[in-house]
This record gives structure tokens, sequence and C-alpha cells, in this order.
């Protein structure tokens, strides 16, 4: 969940550093404490770039198959970003397949500013955080750079 963020706050194979100060995050029943560390994570990673009081906002779902609620999850977080006036990057990297369809959708649905996908050249490199990988096994693409 935060290799992405953290490959974008540097443009490490993007055009441009994307660092944002509000992140969101969706929580369901198979996450566990996992989402606890990302987002300590993510607010120190946030922290390290310049933002002093990062926003991280959580979305507790009760089933992770309830579609319509993951739907209406990204609609509302797009919504509340574009009401701030606030680029939008949704990350769509495969963690739960069905969560990366609802996340591309949403993206290309809502006009998404960026859509990352972070990709390992190598399966060694799976549960290890961004900052242990080499340059050269992990690539971030920005699919609104790559699709036009």
């Amino acid at each position: 969940m935060i290799n992405p963020l953290a490959a974008a706050c540097i443009a490490d194979g993007i055009d441009d550093p994307f660092v944002p100060d509000t992140v969101y995050f969706l929580d369901n029943p198979g996450l566990g404490d996992t989402l606890s560390e990302a987002k300590a994570l993510a607010r120190e990673l946030l922290e390290g770039h310049g933002i002093e009081s990062p926003t991280i906002r959580t979305t507790l779902l009760d089933s992770e198959t309830d579609f319509e609620a993951i739907a209406a999850y990204f609609q509302a977080a797009v919504e509340e970003a574009r009401a701030q006036d606030a680029d939008v990057a949704i990350d769509v990297t495969p963690g739960r397949k069905f969560m990366s369809v609802f996340a591309f959708n949403a993206a290309t649905t809502y006009d998404a500013d960026h859509i990352f996908y972070f990709y390992l050249h190598s399966g060694e490199y799976f549960n290890r955080i961004y900052q242990t990988i080499p340059r050269t096994a992990a690539e971030l693409y920005d699919f609104t750079e790559v699709l036009g």
C-alpha cells in the first residue's frame, strides 16, 4: 500500500513528484493490522517530504465483497478531493484484484489526475518496503501518462 506512494513522492518512473497532503485508505476485514502500519508509514513518509500534518482518512467496510460500498467509497473520496481543488491520484496496484478493478474504474470515471501502478520486476521483492527495493527492480507507472 505504501510503495506506490513512496515512489510517487520522488517521481520514480513518472514525470513529476506527487506528494499529497491527504491519503485515503479503504479498510476491509481482511487487512488486520496491516492498515495501521501502512497509515503510520504514510504519515512518516509524507512528513519526510515536507507535509507538516498529513491527513489520513480511513473508511471501514463491513465486508470486503460489499461492492456497492467500494464503488461509493471511491466516488466520495474523489468528490471530496475535487471539492478541495486537489489533484487526485488513485493507486491501482494489485492487492485484491477486484479492488484494482474498482480503483481503475473510479480513476477513469472520475478523471483522476494520476493512475498509479507499482510494478515489481521480481517476486523476490514482494512484501518489502520501497526503500529496501533496488531501483532497477521496481517501476512506478502513471497510466494517465501511458494512455494519454
